[in-house]
């Protein structure tokens, strides 16, 4: 009697027990997983519909090489496919007939949505740690050649890593499948070609995640110190100068507005993009134009500080000579700037002799002659053009030329961000966010 009654306290308190497992998200993708006993059932949560996913993956490792991989994707007539692949370096994964862990896919928490994609499968609970177990991800908007377990894979748009933390209290997987943005979904069957009916991107507008509300202060930042700010820094160099006011504080103005302004948006900015992407940073032509921009920004800042507090001596202009004119003579055929060996005579001569004087009486170096007065020479029109000391350095227009170069790019990379970017990444379109349809209303008239 005692030990019926023992077990079935026992049992009774192991079910009253909350259940564990965790949750990581990274990029539009999301792994759910929950602990029953010595398995795991893992789900992977992407917000691209139903006919917007190719596959998704997550593999068991801190990186892709020698990593076993679960491959999972959804088939036109409704079904699901899972293949447990591996790679020996950074190639398509192939499958492995015999793995030491079997993947099941489980159907009760798996569901193909207008706005989101649900896929479950367990697996053997891991032997190493629970609260930070290393997982890699992938995913590809391109569907595999079939829905064989070996169909040939499109390289990813997208991976990363993150670890996850099995030992947080959960219940249970959300099995109705809520999309990471907070809109639920519904699920959909096939229709006659194979796709749902309802591809998503039409609607009101979404709720935002916190990943996408990172993003958007990431859009907002390098917006205003890229197409605002900077613009106005070169509004201020350009013209502040012919203003009473501000041009002996125009470099003081431009340089304020460009690095102590400017600087720590753009930074901040930079910093919550490359937060999001983690590893992938440098995975396509929008980031890699970021960390450009960033760069080219660095060297803008450091050649308009070379410019201005070192500059080249300038050569100063040669001394003026003196010749005997008369009174009906023509003084332009006597004005000239002096030649090197009239220089030295002239040198010469005054230190060996007094000074003449003028018929004035005032002292001077230069005498009169028997037909007339002495007279400065004043230098020709061609003399006067000196490159030495007239027009701007090369560097100068360089510095304003590589400016608007940056400013230009940055008005291609903002759009690409909104555009291509954003629903690649969140498989949202533009339609659907008001804080987009605001940004490519006003990119277009600031272009415009």
């Amino acid at each position: 009697m005692l030990l019926p009654t023992l077990a079935f306290l026992s049992t009774l308190l192991a079910s009253s027990q909350a259940a564990t497992g965790g949750q990581a998200c990274a990029s539009i993708l999301c792994v759910n997983a929950i602990v029953d006993g010595q398995t795991v059932t893992y789900q992977l949560v992407s917000q691209l519909g139903f006919d917007q996913l190719g596959w998704m993956a997550m593999g068991f490792g801190s990186k892709m090489p020698d990593t076993p991989i679960v491959v999972t994707w959804p088939n036109d007539d409704g079904s699901i496919t899972l293949s447990q692949r591996q790679a020996p370096a950074h190639i398509m994964p192939t499958v492995v007939d015999n793995p030491e862990q079997t993947a099941t896919l489980e159907w009760d928490n798996s569901i193909l949505a207008t706005n989101s994609t649900s896929i479950a499968f367990t697996l053997p609970l891991p032997t190493a740690s629970l609260n930070a177990v290393p997982l890699i991800w992938a995913y590809s908007t391109q569907r595999p050649s079939s829905s064989a377990v070996d169909a040939t894979l499109v390289q990813h748009d997208n991976m990363g890593t993150f670890t996850i933390d099995l030992t947080q209290p959960m219940n249970a997987l959300p099995t109705g499948t809520v999309a990471p943005t907070g809109t639920s979904t519904q699920a959909v069957g096939p229709t006659a070609t194979g796709r749902p009916s309802n591809s998503g991107n039409a609607g009101p507008d979404i709720v935002l995640s916190a990943s996408q509300r990172k993003i958007r202060t990431h859009g907002i930042l390098m917006s205003v110190g890229f197409l605002v700010l900077l613009p106005l820094g070169v509004f201020i160099a350009r013209f502040s100068r012919t203003i009473p006011f501000l041009k002996d504080k125009w470099f003081t103005a431009h340089w304020f507005v460009q690095f102590v302004l400017s600087g720590p948006i753009i930074f901040a900015g930079w910093a919550l993009g490359h937060q999001f992407a983690g590893d992938v940073h440098l995975q396509d032509s929008h980031t890699r134009a970021g960390l450009a921009l960033l760069i080219l920004y660095l060297i803008q800042m450091a050649w308009g500080t070379i410019i201005h507090f070192f500059k080249p001596a300038r050569k100063p202009l040669p001394p003026l000579t003196a010749t005997a004119t008369t009174p009906d003579a023509d003084p332009e055929k006597h004005l000239r700037l002096p030649t090197e060996q009239s220089v030295a005579s002239h040198l010469h001569s005054s230190a060996s002799s007094e000074a003449h004087t003028t018929t004035a009486g005032v002292h001077s170096t230069m005498g009169l002659t028997s037909q007339g007065r002495t007279a400065m020479a004043r230098p020709s029109a061609r003399d006067a053009m000196a490159p030495a000391i007239t027009g701007r350095p090369p560097q100068n227009y360089g510095h304003a030329i590589l400016g608007l170069a940056i400013i230009g790019f940055a008005f291609y990379n903002v759009h690409e961000g909104y555009g291509t970017e954003w629903p690649k990444v969140f498989g949202t379109p533009v339609s659907r966010v008001a804080f987009l349809r605001s940004l490519r209303a006003w990119w277009i008239s600031w272009v415009i």
